[in-house]
């Protein structure tokens, strides 16, 4: 039976950080371990700025596209450069 996750506990993070936690048990590959970690970081940074964007006013049309160039043209971003 799998434990009920606290409130306070973004679902996706918890589900992540279980991945971690089972790759790095069974002794994966670093590079599997090394994705996992990667995709918990994502997972809680996501979580992040879902709860502090959800505090916000209303933002205009031009800070939204502002807000999303930021996002889009982050350095180290693989998919800013296919787009």
């Amino acid at each position: 039976m799998t434990e009920p996750v606290p409130r306070n506990v973004n679902p996706e993070v918890a589900r992540q950080k279980a991945r971690v936690a089972g790759l790095t048990r069974v002794g994966a590959g670093p590079e599997r371990i090394t994705e996992a970690r990667r995709a918990l970081k994502a997972a809680g940074l996501q979580a992040r700025i879902a709860a502090d964007v959800a505090s916000w006013p209303p933002l205009s049309a031009d800070v939204r596209a502002e807000l999303a160039i930021l996002l889009l043209t982050a350095p180290g971003d693989d998919h800013a450069a296919a787009s």
